[in-house]
């Protein structure tokens, strides 16, 4: 028998015939008799296998549907319990078991893998959290394949999961959680209006500034406006939010390389040593740079009023057809419900792969070149450009792949002290099965677990929204997205304090460039690294690393 098969079937027996009951000491957990019943949150009478979820960007009916399915499919009696407050699920676990009957938690905010370290929400057990490498090791149900969850999951999503290892110095190398929302962030674009004025989606930020120039003088030498006499300016953004923070975190990864990025996140240079000055690389500059060539008044891409916008404030002024562009998440739609019902198509782009990275290539050296080998790997043109090298054309391809993903917040867990652990582990193995992605992608507003799997075998695809399709193409196609993102996986993030960014960038360059207020990108950069490098000892002391 094919041994991934031989897992999943040892698994499978496992869930359905063995009951783990909640930490009773700190040496390991108490079986439960053969003819008792698994009880919740270490109380007593219950049968019951209780869910968690918070109510945010993408919802709460999902849970409930996937309770209704998971109790049709086993017979275990499920319930959801939900909340609104991003600190419900940490209140609900210091409560400990005595006071807290959750089993399985959907949370939004990511302090797992700091109770892990420092054994907080511990209720006499070793761990804050139930291991899940079982089912990391087990393929998921109802995919054509025989890859493990481990095989499928991006290595974005596993590296978040998995708490350190060997080669990380610190953790035991084992999945704590699963990433049960994708969380893709990056640049969205009215198509309808694109059609209409005969835009193309740009390919490099050059020529994305290169078409906001357009966008200004598109009517007549000036601005486009909507059906009700609104203005349309190329970007809208929010001046107390850092949505902006999305593609600039790719156009840093894009120049430095993913390796080099990785290597940041966890505060270390490219030898591996901690170091402040890892924080301070020209990708890092060049980001800035872009980022505040779309802001700063003096181009007049934006607004006026942008930078007293609420995130809602600049969503709902993009989907007035007030612009053009924006930079957020795909929980767009779902947040905006009362305010779009549709009538234009508005889809994800691919980020235009920064155009300072042909400094860095040796064969392609020019903005042209740099768009004509992005429209060979997009599949635009069969033909691959004569003058690329194969080391330039890999360092291309890997920038174009990237995007911005919050996948890392969403976490689902057990806490060690359920006494539900089993049944707990048997909903997200189900959640994570066709079927169970299936009720995610039709209940939570075409979200899906980071699952590097064909979208088109799901049958809700079709009815998929054109915004929710564009995301799932771009992050499903040509091998699977490279991921990027803010990281809780290491010590000098979770514990130490490290940032990938301190300040709005949105206040220090969405005005004019005469404003005291004003910072050019070079200013930005410096003072971003000057806050790291006073305290980069200390953050290193908090975390408990060394060189």
């Amino acid at each position: 028998m094919n041994s991934k098969k031989l897992i999943s079937l040892v698994l499978a027996l496992t869930l359905c015939l063995s009951v783990m009951a909640g930490c009773s000491s700190p040496q390991g957990q108490q079986n439960v008799g053969p003819n008792e019943t698994p009880q919740s949150g270490g109380q007593t009478g219950s049968a019951t296998l209780k869910i968690g979820v918070v109510n945010k960007g993408y919802g709460d009916v999902f849970a409930e549907k996937l309770a209704e399915a998971f109790e049709a499919k086993t017979g275990i009696d499920t319930v959801v319990d939900k909340s609104n407050s991003s600190n419900w699920t940490e209140t609900a676990l210091l409560a400990g078991s005595k006071n807290n009957d959750i089993d399985v938690i959907f949370d939004i905010n990511n302090l797992a893998m700091k109770n892990l370290a420092t054994a907080y929400y511990v209720d006499e057990c070793e761990r804050a959290y139930a291991d899940l490498s079982d089912l990391y090791d087990a393929v998921p149900e109802g995919y054509n394949t025989d890859k493990t969850l481990k095989e499928l999951v991006f290595p974005y999503s596993l590296e978040a999961c998995t708490w350190g290892g060997e080669d990380k110095g610190y953790g035991d190398g084992k999945q704590y959680f699963v990433n049960w929302a994708s969380g893709v962030e990056g640049l969205v674009y009215n198509k309808s209006l694109f059609e209409t004025y005969g835009f193309s989606v740009p390919k490099t930020t050059n020529e994305m500034f290169a078409l906001m120039d357009q966008m200004k003088t598109v009517n007549n030498g000036s601005y486009a406006v909507n059906a009700d006499g609104y203005t349309i300016y190329p970007f809208a953004y929010s001046g107390k939010a850092n949505y902006l923070h999305y593609p600039q975190l790719v156009w840093w990864a894009q120049y430095d390389g993913i390796d080099v990025f990785n290597n940041i996140l966890q505060g270390k240079d490219a030898s591996g040593n901690y170091t402040a000055e890892s924080q301070k690389t020209i990708g890092k500059l060049s980001s800035f740079d872009i980022v505040s060539k779309m802001l700063t008044m003096d181009n007049q891409y934006t607004d006026p009023n942008s930078a007293s916008y609420s995130f809602t404030d600049a969503q709902v002024f993009f989907l007035a057809e007030q612009s053009f562009m924006m930079a957020t998440g795909d929980w767009l739609e779902r947040e905006m419900s009362t305010n779009f019902e549709g009538g234009m198509e508005i889809a994800f782009m691919p980020i235009p792969v920064n155009s300072d990275i042909v400094k860095n290539c040796t064969t392609v050296t020019t903005d042209e070149q740099l768009s004509e080998v992005i429209s060979y790997i997009d599949g635009d043109v069969a033909e691959k450009p004569g003058y690329v090298s194969d080391e330039d054309l890999a360092y291309i391809q890997s920038a174009r792949s990237m995007y911005c993903c919050e996948g890392n917040q969403h976490i689902c867990y057990i806490p060690a002290y359920s006494n539900n652990i089993e049944a707990g582990k048997q909903f997200i193995a189900f959640m994570l099965s066709k079927e169970g992605q299936e009720i995610m992608l039709e209940h939570s507003y075409g979200n899906m677990a980071m699952l590097n799997v064909d979208v088109s075998q799901f049958d809700y695809y079709e009815s998929l929204s054109n915004l929710q399709k564009s995301k799932l193409e771009i992050v499903q196609g040509n091998g699977g997205a490279t991921f990027v993102g803010k990281n809780y996986v290491h010590p000098m993030y979770y514990a130490g304090g490290l940032e990938l960014c301190y300040n709005l960038m949105e206040l220090a360059f969405g005005v004019d460039s005469g404003s005291g207020s004003y910072k050019s990108a070079k200013q930005f950069w410096d003072n971003e690294y000057e806050q790291v490098a006073s305290r980069y000892d200390s953050m290193m002391a908090q975390a408990g690393v060394s060189n």
